[in-house]
Formats: C-alpha cells, sequence, structure tokens
C-alpha cells in the first residue's frame, strides 16, 4: 500500500477511537506511532513519495486528516515556509476555542514557538 493512502486509513483508525475501550486506544496509539513514522520516511526522502505529496493531505478534512498532517509536518517534516504556514494555520484554527482539544492545541502551538 502506498504510504500517503496508509497514512489517511490510519487517520480514520484514530477518528472512530473509543476511549472507553482499551483496546480502542492500544489501536489509536499504533495508529498515531504509524504515522509519525510515515512522515518521517517522507520527510527524510526514503520513500517515492514527496514532501509535495504528503501536504496535500493538508486538503483532506475527513477524520481530520489535514490535522493530523499539520503537525506531522510540523514536528518531522521539513518543508518551504508556504508548506509550514498552511499547516501552521490549520493549528490555529483548532486551537481556537475552549474545548479541552482547543487548550491541547493552544499547549502544542505554545511549545512550538519555542523551538
Amino acid at each position: 500500500m502506498n504510504l500517503i493512502k496508509e497514512y489517511i486509513e490510519l487517520t480514520k483508525t484514530c477518528a472512530s477511537t473509543d476511549y472507553g475501550d482499551k483496546k480502542s486506544v492500544k489501536l489509536h496509539n499504533k495508529s498515531v506511532d504509524k504515522m509519525y513514522e510515515i512522515a518521517e520516511k517522507i520527510g527524510y526522502e526514503q520513500t517515492t513519495e514527496t514532501v509535495d505529496d504528503f501536504a496535500k493531505l493538508l486538503e483532506i478534512n475527513e477524520d481530520k486528516t489535514n490535522v493530523w498532517a499539520a503537525v506531522h509536518i510540523l514536528e518531522r517534516i521539513p518543508a518551504n515556509k508556504a508548506i509550514e504556514e498552511k499547516a501552521l494555520k490549520i493549528i490555529k484554527q483548532q486551537a481556537d476555542g475552549d474545548t479541552a482539544e482547543a487548550m491541547g492545541f493552544k499547549i502544542w502551538l505554545d511549545n512550538y514557538k519555542k523551538k
């Protein structure tokens, strides 16, 4: 399976996580680890997929694929300024609000700015 398609499937797994079910959470965590692995492989040109191919994930809102991709681009993939700005905009949108998830993204942004 191509890595971009695999990544999209992994975001679906994460989107369907039942946090009350230990097995579901374990599968979620394995999926996140695998997504980081895929991002790193693409970022360091160890695959046929390119950073530009991966950046197209920023356009897919379904299952928060764009959010996962934004985080992985900013944390693990050396990308050009335009891609980084697009990813950062997605994270800032997620941080806008008072939900627990928004608060998590606010903390993520604070940590990112400190780098």
